[in-house]
């Protein structure tokens, strides 16, 4: 296994830096003293094998666990001191698997995003609705809108969650394996369009050459701990893929240029 590494040192005030994160169950360690710093306006991805701790991490980010010791900023804001409404104005979280227990429609759903922006017996505006249709769109789901989520297809279900994070029009977005039951050409639409938005992003990705493509910044985890971080082309080496995922690797380029991670078993 590599060393951990020290990511590269965040701009001041700028993007999401996480200082030192720590979280122990049961004395083991599941993030393990976690530093990085993810570009403002820009696409981190979050990658490592299975039980590595990316999951853990993005549910420290957004308050679903509380770690043992830490600190996150966004934008130089300390995350842990904001009010459970007042950071959901700020971050947004799309699950592997969102739950939707009760009976609702897609509108009413991605309405939801909307409820840190509302006084708290307020209804839904115009506004509100409007925007939600807006994010709809945007997500490639607008004709989905009247249908009951429970009837939705995996796929369909993810792009109507990420519609709802983005009507909650956050300044940093979590999505925990966003691409999960999306076929091919859904995949590459929606990372385009969390490219495309110019949101502080943080994705957790097991597809190596979809990281390439589309992170700005990618941090690899194994056992709880940062062992590389920095530009994908920079730290997805041979080296490190064998030593992190015991894969054998190799860079080629297509015929326009753009890197491809060739992978076969190591042996």
């Amino acid at each position: 296994m590599t060393a951990p590494q020290d990511p590269p040192a965040p701009d001041s005030g700028s993007g999401l830096e996480v200082r030192d994160v720590t979280w122990r169950v049961e004395a083991r360690a599941i993030l393990d003293a976690v530093h990085l710093a993810g570009p403002a306006g820009g696409v981190t991805g979050i990658l490592g094998p299975n039980g590595s701790g990316k999951s853990s991490l993005l549910r420290a980010l957004v308050g679903a666990l509380r770690p043992d010791a830490g600190a996150w900023l966004l934008d130089g804001e300390d995350l842990r001191r904001l009010s459970r409404r007042d950071r959901a104005r700020r971050l947004a979280m799309v699950e592997q698997e969102a739950p939707t227990d009760v009976a609702l429609t897609v509108l009413d759903v991605v309405l939801l995003g909307r409820t840190p922006h509302r006084s708290r017996w307020s209804t839904d505006s115009r506004e509100d609705e409007a925007l939600a249709r807006a994010s709809l769109e945007r997500c490639g789901a607008l004709e989905l809108v009247g249908r009951d989520v429970a009837t939705l297809s995996g796929g369909e279900r993810q792009r109507v969650h990420l519609a709802r994070a983005l009507a909650q029009e956050p300044r940093l977005l979590l999505l925990d394996e966003p691409t999960n039951h999306l076929d091919v050409a859904a995949q590459l639409a929606l990372l385009r369009l969390v490219r495309d938005l110019g949101v502080t992003s943080v994705l957790v990705l097991h597809d190596l050459n979809q990281a390439l493509r589309w992170c700005d910044h990618v941090v690899v985890l194994a056992e709880g701990r940062v062992v590389a971080a920095g530009r994908p082309l920079d730290v997805l080496t041979p080296a490190l893929l064998r030593q992190v995922y015991g894969v054998v690797a190799e860079v080629v380029r297509t015929a326009d240029g753009r890197p491809v991670l060739v992978l076969d078993p190591a042996t």
